[in-house]
Formats: structure tokens, C-alpha cells, sequence
């Protein structure tokens, strides 16, 4: 006869409050204030965008990037 053993349950995780739209754009937005907005068309024509610390502009141009 076979006794089936249950494996205990596992913890819930917590629930994280949510982030108000405007919340989340300013959160966003703050990250981003210094930096060099870089762009290049990725292998699918899409727009890729970086947000770059100045000092590195020079080798994101490198990598076949150009600023806004």
C-alpha cells in the first residue's frame, strides 16, 4: 500500500504596493537625469535607446550609436 505524502505549502509571497503611474514615470525620469540619450536601429529595424553617463559617449558611439 502507498501513503501519500504531501509536501507542506510554500510561503505566500508578499504582496508589493503599488506604484501610481506618475509614481513610476517620475521614478523613471530621476534615473535618467544627467545621462546622454544614445540611439541605433537594432538587426530588426527597431530603435534601441540607452541612457548613457557622458563620460562613456565616446564608446557607445563606438559601438554604432548617436545622440539625440
Amino acid at each position: 500500500m502507498s501513503t501519500s505524502v504531501k509536501r507542506p505549502r510554500k510561503a505566500s509571497e508578499e504582496a508589493v504596493p503599488a506604484v501610481s503611474h506618475a509614481d513610476r514615470l517620475l521614478s523613471l525620469h530621476e534615473r535618467e537625469v544627467g545621462k546622454t540619450v544614445m540611439y541605433r536601429h537594432d538587426a530588426w529595424g527597431h530603435m534601441e535607446t540607452r541612457f548613457v553617463r557622458t563620460q562613456n559617449v565616446a564608446a557607445w558611439e563606438a559601438k554604432g550609436f548617436f545622440r539625440r
